[in-house]
């Protein structure tokens, strides 16, 4: 925690005064999950109806429709049907599964009437949403700080908004949860990215944000918190989460072919699938469109180390329909099975062909530094 020095005198003074007999263990207590979103902005909210047209068939309900009126009469009936048991049920049909370092929750329940209490467990978590789409099962929340990193917790309640400002964690994260529906079941999948305020000299006068490597335990915590929220006795998320399921253990890295513009990793094409989604949102590519039945992805990537020049359209190229090269590019990532246990990831071009482009090449050996 860095501490604005012009502040620390009314800090300190206010502190002493309010913790003077409480016990040290009061003032700092275990970690825990506290965020606060670094973005001001009013929850999202669902539209009061969702057509098929705006929700990709993959999500659809059985009807043909899925909607947030029939959502709520749902959840209404079952209120009904419930009056008298206890106010938050338990919730069967979830369990946590494992591949490797990788964690999920899966639901028996359809993924149209998953993704709003996705929504809303995000928001409920101190955080808004930066996007959301329906039709390729994302949302991705916006950075945020998680405030219980902020040594003085009790000093923290204390003085509310008053230490808010004047302290920091360093840290920031924003989360990618993603929708996958996969023989009738749905499966969701956390990853974040995360920020550390880096100092850059000796004098401790400059800093700069530094991207740093992904937490696989606070993915694994939000996963525990969402379990809660859905219905699940803590007790039983937590234990889920640290006995998960394991669907496959992964001891092989994902190495390129010889001769071929591709990844070959040495697991089922299923489970290559699952690994290849979480490390796509994990290192920050923006998924348009997913379909787990053949194994593509679609993202958008701005490859900026082509030694072109970027740039946006200036006053004068915009009357004649120039929108610059600062867009990102869709490319189409593939999982496919190959010989034995063995799969094949590689990037297609809009023709369905392998791209063998050194763009190509760099999205899959980000890829292969996550797998």
């Amino acid at each position: 925690m860095r501490i604005k020095a012009n502040r620390i005198a009314l800090v300190a003074a206010v502190g002493i005064a309010l913790t003077g007999c409480q016990a040290i263990d009061d003032i700092v207590s275990a970690e825990q999950v506290d965020y606060k979103s670094t973005v001001r902005g009013q929850p999202l909210t669902l539209p009061p109806d969702l057509s098929q047209a705006q929700i990709n068939p993959q999500y659809s309900t059985h009807d043909g429709v899925a909607s947030a009126a029939a959502y709520n009469q749902a959840m209404a009936q079952a209120n009904k049907a419930n009056q008298g048991t206890a106010v938050l049920p338990e919730q069967a049909g979830m369990k946590i599964l494992r591949s490797g370092d990788v964690r999920w929750l899966q639901l028996d329940r359809d993924a149209a009437l998953v993704y709003p209490d996705l929504i809303a467990f995000w928001t409920n978590e101190g955080f808004t949403i930066n996007r959301d789409n329906p039709a390729a099962g994302v949302i991705e929340t916006d950075w945020a700080e998680n405030r219980s990193k902020i040594p003085g917790n009790f000093l923290r309640r204390a003085l509310g908004s008053i230490i808010d400002v004047v302290s920091d964690s360093g840290e920031r994260e924003r989360f990618t949860t993603r929708l996958e529906r996969v023989s009738g079941k749905t499966e969701v999948f956390i990853s974040h990215e995360r920020m550390v305020e880096t100092q850059m000299d000796r004098d401790g006068t400059t800093f700069k944000w530094l991207p740093a490597n992904e937490d696989q335990g606070l993915n694994a915590a939000m996963l525990s918190r969402l379990m809660i929220f859905l219905g699940a006795e803590q007790a039983k998320a937590e234990q889920q989460v640290r006995n998960p399921e394991v669907v496959r253990q992964v001891s092989h890295n994902a190495n390129f072919i010889d001769g071929e513009n591709a990844l070959g990793f040495n697991v089922a094409r299923d489970d290559a699938y699952r690994r290849v989604g979480a490390a796509l949102a994990s290192s920050g590519f923006s998924i348009d469109q997913s379909d787990a039945a053949s194994g593509t992805f679609v993202v958008r990537y701005l490859d900026t180390d082509t030694g072109e020049k970027r740039q946006g359209p200036n006053i004068f190229s915009r009357l004649f329909g120039d929108k610059g090269n600062l867009t990102p590019v869709p490319y189409t990532i593939r999982v496919s099975q190959g010989g034995g246990q063995q799969s094949i990831i590689s990037v297609q071009d809009a023709q369905g062909n392998v791209d063998r482009s050194d763009t190509a090449r760099r999205i899959l050996t980000v890829l292969q530094d996550r797998l």
